[in-house]
């Protein structure tokens, strides 16, 4: 995938009519749980914006006023709130309570474009492919690796005025392969599905025809259901539960246009 990005990005910039830099910083709050098969919680990550931060990198070649061509990369990481239970213990939700070390990346690549309307107005669209990977290292010993592909799709409406824009997207991503490794296990656990709807509302204003502040707010739904079982050294078997995380974002950052 990041020889399919290099091309595309080398081949866009020959052809482009004008590129853009971004680079924003990221803060994230984060609130997962797990869930048994009876739909009792097992266990929960929660955290403040402050708690989870980094940053996003997009780069973006236009075809023409309409259509463009976006490569972008975010990484994060920083602390949540543990609750739940020691594996195997038998104890009740709670009876646990620590901190977890996150690290999530996120890499995307794919196509927007937009339909001019009347007043300013215009309607959004887009398709893209995108590699997600997210650690949770509950202890030294115990660490967790989510990864897979997605298909992205999202569509939306804008408006600017002047130096001022704003739009209300909305994408659903659908996971390819999902899979999770844990230290302990010699074998990934097959994820049965990890798919991501959300809600984005970038608002930019440009100061100069060459650079522009960005400001965007993220609503996320993640949702990856119950997993296959997967033996340990000793024997015993273990399953990923069914999962759901509503994580929220907040961006601020520079554009450079040229």
């Amino acid at each position: 995938m990041r020889k399919l990005l290099l091309l595309s990005l080398i081949i866009g910039s020959l052809y482009a009519q004008k590129v853009e830099y971004q680079l924003s910083l990221v803060g994230m709050s984060m609130d997962y749980r797990e869930y048994d098969r009876a739909g009792v919680i097992l266990d929960s990550e929660a955290s403040e914006f402050s708690d989870i931060s980094g940053a996003e990198v997009s780069y973006r070649f236009y075809l023409n006023d309409e259509n463009c061509f976006e490569a972008a990369f975010l990484g994060i990481s920083g602390e949540t709130k543990y609750v739940g239970a020691y594996i195997g213990s038998g104890l009740p939700y709670g009876s646990v309570v620590s901190t977890t070390q996150n690290t999530i990346y996120d890499v995307s690549f794919g196509y927007h474009g937009k339909k001019e309307l009347q007043k300013g107005f215009a309607l959004l669209g887009g398709l893209s492919l995108g590699y997600r990977f997210w650690e949770r290292e509950l202890s030294v010993t115990q660490i967790e690796d989510y990864y897979w592909l997605s298909l992205r799709a999202n569509a939306g409406v804008g408006y600017s005025y002047k130096n001022f824009s704003i739009a209300v997207k909305g994408e659903y991503q659908y996971g390819i392969d999902p899979q999770m490794s844990a230290s302990g296990f010699s074998e990934d656990f097959q994820l049965a599905s990890a798919n991501i709807i959300k809600a984005t509302v970038p608002i930019q204003y440009s100061i100069t025809d060459h650079i522009a502040l960005s400001c965007e707010y993220v609503y996320e739904y993640q949702k990856i259901e119950e997993s296959n079982i997967v033996f340990d050294a000793r024997g015993n078997g273990y399953l990923e539960p069914d999962s759901n995380a509503y994580n929220q974002y907040v961006k601020f950052g520079v554009i450079l246009k040229y």
